[in-house]
């Protein structure tokens, strides 16, 4: 089993759930008492989310380079960021780190076509940060063919204030649920034919939700990436 270097820490909700995944996956995958053999630096989230809002995307890409550095020195084999916002940085983490790089959007982008070749429209939630980033667009339009729809601006306000609100501190309420399942609706009104819950603090209302849609977890689907490359001989 090959090593994984793990950038997490943004929030730190989202690197326990990808530990706990990633060690059901592993011993799903390889039975008996296997785990998951990994290296995690986890970044201070308050430092990187004030860099993202005044949009010093550079400073935190100088973290997120030498959290690649870091976990390669400490032997990894290939390198995950933990964090679907986090990927605005995934050429620069993979040249750091030096070693191959599990792409979350490129990975999520190729499963949900695979499983649904004839899907136009897909909902998209995420960070109003990883919205206003080019590689959403760029892998899930470009590459995959989807036709994006996202929140409008007061829906994305809302969003990001769940999710670097009680989300961010591991609370999912019964408020976020809701507000989540009227996002989905709203999104499968404009015509959705699915909806990507693109941010890792999504990921643990996705068995709560109840749409009329597909809904996909990157998390998840990222997850299942990860293993297959430590697993691989």
């Amino acid at each position: 089993m090959k090593t994984a270097g793990l950038i997490g820490g943004v929030a730190w909700p989202s690197t326990l759930l990808y530990y706990r995944l990633l060690n059901e996956h592993v011993q799903r995958a390889l039975g008996g008492l296997h785990s998951a053999r990994c290296v995690i630096s986890s970044l201070d989230f308050a430092p990187v989310y004030a860099e993202m809002v005044i949009g010093d995307r550079a400073a935190v890409t100088r973290r997120m380079e030498e959290a690649a550095h870091q976990v390669r020195v400490a032997g990894a084999e290939l390198v995950a960021i933990l964090s679907n916002t986090g990927h605005f940085a995934a050429d620069e983490v993979a040249t750091a780190a030096g070693v191959p790089l599990v792409h979350l959007v490129r990975e999520t982008a190729a499963s949900i076509r695979a499983a649904h070749p004839h899907m136009r429209r897909l909902g998209l939630l995420a960070t109003g940060f990883a919205v206003a980033a080019p590689f959403f667009g760029r892998w899930l339009s470009e590459h995959a063919g989807f036709e994006l729809l996202l929140p409008d601006a007061e829906q994305q306000r809302q969003l990001d204030a769940a999710i670097f609100g009680p989300l961010a501190h591991g609370e999912a309420t019964p408020d976020t649920v809701a507000d989540t399942n009227e996002l989905c609706a709203s999104l499968q009104a404009r015509g959705a034919e699915g909806v990507l819950l693109g941010c890792t603090e999504l990921s643990p209302l996705a068995a709560r939700l109840q749409p009329a849609c597909a809904v996909f977890d990157s998390t998840e689907i990222h997850v299942r990436a990860i293993v297959r490359a430590m697993t691989l001989p």
